[in-house]
């Protein structure tokens, strides 16, 4: 939802985002068909740490094409939009947790080079790096959603607004 907001699009089919059809596990084979269409383009796949692991096994498919592509992972070990979506409808919301891998040995796992940026003021020279890396790279980054309620807040004033 946070790309969708607010990443601006300078060139048309340049953001994919399946908008509207709970397609998640999307990015990272979306990623890898936009690699095989334009190879001479730089493609990042942002995913949820859900939505990753529903396909991860095609980070083979990746690294067998060396598809030079970088994934960043936001992870919050749980269903996430899931969870904001719940708890803006019923107040509450059902356990949607789960454990994570490690992240940088499933990269090694799979050769991929692996990423992990804790730090917001690191994250363009990390994206830079995986940018330079001749092959498939992960880059893994911990989110405090703790915003979303607040955006949802924000959003429910301005269409008020805008209804009167």
């Amino acid at each position: 939802m946070w790309i969708a907001r607010h990443y601006h699009c300078h060139q048309p089919n340049t953001c994919l985002i399946p908008n509207g059809y709970c397609s998640m596990g999307f990015a990272l084979p979306g990623a890898i068909a936009a690699n095989l269409v334009h190879p001479d383009r730089r493609v990042l796949a942002i995913a949820g740490d859900g939505g990753f692991l529903m396909n991860s096994q095609e980070m083979e498919t990746a690294r067998r094409l060396d598809s030079r592509i970088v994934v960043m992972v936001w992870e919050d070990g749980e269903y996430g939009l899931i969870s904001w979506k719940q708890d803006t409808e019923f107040k509450r919301h059902t356990d949607l947790s789960f454990g994570n891998p490690d992240w940088l040995k499933l990269a090694a796992a799979f050769g991929w080079q692996g990423y992990l940026c804790k730090e917001s003021r690191a994250l363009q020279a990390t994206l830079e790096e995986a940018f330079a890396y001749d092959g498939p790279s992960l880059v893994v980054v911990p989110v405090d959603y703790r915003e979303n309620p607040l955006l949802t807040e924000r959003l429910g004033k301005l269409n008020a607004e805008m209804l009167q």
